[in-house]
């Protein structure tokens, strides 16, 4: 929490502070599907959902907008497709999507890149999901699209090994 605080306000706005941002959130959407898939599966209970709710940091405004116990579809939607929650995992999606956005195309062509293709892909899909029908197969989906944006940001920015091809244009970067 010290190291959030002092990244948002003494971190310049540059490539770097997008970079962290990134992965700070593709860390915190991989993390709250995968504990959305192991308490909010088809036939938990209020223990397992209310977990969860304390995991995503959302105990007080579940409470607060639906003032019952932990049910599994409001859960699921609070949780995974809120985009005004900002634990949600569509949250983050967006977010994710808004850095990408804001950095430089790395190749001259002008086409959509491989990481934002994905970013708004995910977003579309998350945009467009119904909380009833996520499943514990849907959640693994999510979680596999999110680890390949994930790599594709890194492969695509941070090239490396004997094959690694080099942008072609590097402007913007710092």
């Amino acid at each position: 929490a010290s190291f959030a605080g002092l990244a948002q306000e003494n971190m310049n706005r540059a490539a770097g502070w997008r970079f962290l941002e990134m992965g700070r959130r593709a860390e915190r959407a991989i993390n709250t599907t995968r504990f959305a898939r192991q308490f909010a599966y088809d036939e938990a209970g209020d223990e397992d959902l209310d977990i969860l709710l304390t995991l995503v940091d959302c105990q007080i405004t579940y409470r607060s907008r639906y003032l019952v116990q932990p049910l599994l579809t409001p859960v699921r939607d609070l949780a995974v497709l809120d985009p005004f929650n900002p634990r949600s995992v569509a949250f983050q999606v967006a977010a994710l999507n808004e850095h990408i956005a804001a950095l430089p195309s790395l190749k001259e062509h002008g086409l959509i890149e491989r990481p934002q293709r994905l970013a708004v892909a995910l977003e579309a899909m998350l945009t467009t999901a119904e909380a009833g029908r996520l499943d514990v197969k849907t959640l693994f989906a999510l979680e596999q699209d999110l680890l390949s944006l994930s790599d594709a940001i890194g492969l695509h920015y941070f090239p490396h090994g004997p094959n690694a091809s080099r942008p072609e244009k590097l402007t913007g970067l710092a």
